[in-house]
């Protein structure tokens, strides 16, 4: 009995999967139907199969980055219920974790940035209700907004390799900045 080729996966998910990498690997600017088929070892029509088109792919990739971070911020967000600033708290902590986990999420962010900043909408929609929580619980909200813009800053300068911190650098003032929205007061 021989052994026919497996085909791979042509879900969407192995297909998101497959646009990070190449967003990751070869730049955010290289990420086509045609990269991403070719990563995912499917056709374009089997990628096409899946989404109308390029517009369709990023828009799912960052719904996905927006459907992973929720999820993660609410859980610690719950952890910290009762505590001052539990949003703010859990924003910094999340973007520590994640920071430190895959910088393929943020590689997702630029790909569909380059490509077109409407498709940013899901996450700017999710960044304004986000905001609107952290301003809510605070007692001082400029300063709250101020050190989550800071924490969100972090996280930009280092996915594009501008932080000049080295790890324990960085590790010592996500601590200040999660010191500082415990603290926050008027």
């Amino acid at each position: 009995m021989t052994d026919k080729p497996r085909r791979r996966n042509n879900s969407r998910g192995a297909i998101l999967d497959a646009a990070q990498r190449v967003a990751v690997n070869k730049g955010a600017n290289k990420v086509s139907l045609d990269s991403v088929a070719k990563e995912a070892g499917l056709t374009k029509g089997g990628v096409l199969y899946n989404f109308s088109g390029k517009d369709a792919l990023m828009t799912a990739l960052l719904e996905r980055l927006v459907d992973t971070y929720k999820p993660l911020v609410e859980t610690r967000r719950e952890e910290l219920a009762g505590e001052k600033n539990a949003t703010l708290r859990s924003v910094i902590q999340v973007i520590q974790q994640l920071q430190q986990l895959d910088h393929n999420i943020p590689m997702a962010i630029l790909a569909a940035g380059a490509e077109n900043l409407d498709l940013l909408q899901p996450l700017r929609a999710e960044m304004a209700r986000r905001q609107q929580q952290i301003r809510d619980e605070a007692e001082d909200p400029d300063q709250a907004s101020l050190i989550w813009a800071a924490g969100e800053g972090m996280m930009l300068m280092d996915m594009l390799g501008l932080l000049p911190f080295d790890e324990e650098k960085r590790q010592q003032l996500f601590q200040r900045l999660d010191e500082a929205a415990e603290g926050v007061r008027p």
